[in-house]
């Protein structure tokens, strides 16, 4: 089968930034036998390519990256090539059911699309939930997409395009790639250096930000740190210059003390290390389509505490292998710590939890036969249509 992934978001992708969704799932698709090729949003550059190489078990399998020139709209990528490109392939997955280029391609397209959908409706999320409502007025309506396989992202996701008409929808989630671990070097790391021997480590990875949840965060911290002095929180990440400094200047103190530790970024090296050394990883954003540091924290063996997203309530089994927590309640987020650094035994359990749960059904490696499957299912549909 010749599959084409078609990720219409209008931002340049660093390919080789930690766990790139698209390259993930492509490498195993390829494994199985089929040519699974990539477009990318490429702005103002000339359409190009690139080929990625990589190995498994001895054999040398090859990706190629399309860069396609386009313009932005609405946080929508236009990628007119695209049209001509997908004529070689077998079937398309496009992301996102409200993406214009994504609805080109699955309303008036020549060939097979499956959508692979992550947002969802969310209070937070105002200006989404917005777009969303004025393109299904205007685009979603004759009843054309009902039957459209759809692979949502989450839970959310899927209740969310369910309530839309979507009819063939189904969870299975985001998939990490395990090579990526396997192969990295480990540097010297400033936050294992700094954090002391006998504390109690506490981690958050993800941008500085109001989406994020970040003070409420510290409100947590704080009030944990007063009867539980031995416990440490490491920050990382970045935002907008101006809300990270703000947000630096109310924990001058505690950096100062020792007591929190910030970097505003961790090279992938360092990233596994940091999991590798953490006893605990506190998730507090308002709003995620799923968050990938989740799965990369529990695949570590990383207890996981979030509030309710669209990651969480897919990969966490509430007191198994992580905690689903309100994003308001500082007192009880302190609770919950609090009890796993005081019973370790369970502590320990539930990082083992969290690790079979990401190893047994979210890696690539084990998600590839389900969008097979929904690929093999959309040839037949659009063979279907053909006959009528």
């Amino acid at each position: 089968m010749k599959i084409l992934i078609v990720r219409t978001y209008p931002d340049i992708l660093n390919l080789y930034s930690y766990n790139v969704q698209e390259i993930g799932l492509a490498k195993e698709l390829t494994v199985r036998g089929n040519q699974c090729d990539i477009v990318l949003y490429g702005g103002k550059q000339k359409d190009h390519e690139e080929r990625i190489t990589f190995e498994r078990e001895g054999n040398e399998y090859v990706i190629t990256i399309y860069w396609l020139k386009g313009c932005s709209f609405l946080k929508n990528g236009i990628m007119p090539s695209v049209n001509r490109l997908m004529l070689d392939y077998d079937v398309i997955q496009v992301n996102e059911y409200d993406q214009f280029q994504s609805y080109k391609l699955y309303r008036k397209g020549k060939k097979p699309v499956v959508i692979y959908h992550g947002p969802y409706h969310h209070p937070y999320s105002k200006k989404y939930n917005f777009k969303c409502e004025v393109f299904d007025r205007i685009f979603l309506h004759g009843g054309f997409y009902k039957k459209l396989p759809v692979l949502a992202k989450s839970i959310l996701a899927e209740e969310f395009l369910t309530r839309k008409g979507f009819q063939n929808v189904r969870t299975v989630g985001v998939g990490l790639d395990e090579g990526n671990f396997e192969k990295a070097e480990f540097q010297k790391n400033p936050v294992i250096n700094m954090w002391s021997e006998r504390a109690f480590r506490i981690l958050y990875v993800g941008k500085i930000e109001d989406r994020r949840n970040i003070y409420f965060l510290m409100e947590v911290f704080r009030r944990l740190h007063q009867k539980n002095p031995d416990t440490q929180l490491a920050i990382i990440g970045n935002g907008e210059e101006r809300y990270v400094k703000s947000f630096l200047a109310t924990i001058e103190t505690e950096i100062e003390t020792g007591i929190v530790k910030y970097l505003p970024s961790a090279t992938q090296s360092q990233l596994v290390d940091v999991y590798k050394n953490t006893d605990l990883f506190l998730f507090t954003s308002n709003y995620e389509i799923f968050g990938m540091v989740l799965l990369e924290a529990m695949y570590f063996r990383v207890p996981v505490i979030s509030t309710e997203n669209g990651g969480s309530v897919t990969l966490i089994e509430q007191g198994k292998n992580g905690y689903v927590l309100n994003r308001t309640d500082a007192d009880l987020w302190a609770e919950k710590i609090e009890e796993l650094i005081h019973e370790k035994g369970k502590r320990i359990k539930m990082g083992c939890m969290a690790e079979k749960t990401v190893k047994e059904k979210y890696l690539w490696a084990k998600m590839a036969d389900q969008f097979l499957s929904a690929y093999q299912e959309a040839i037949e549909l659009k063979g279907v249509g053909k006959k009528k």
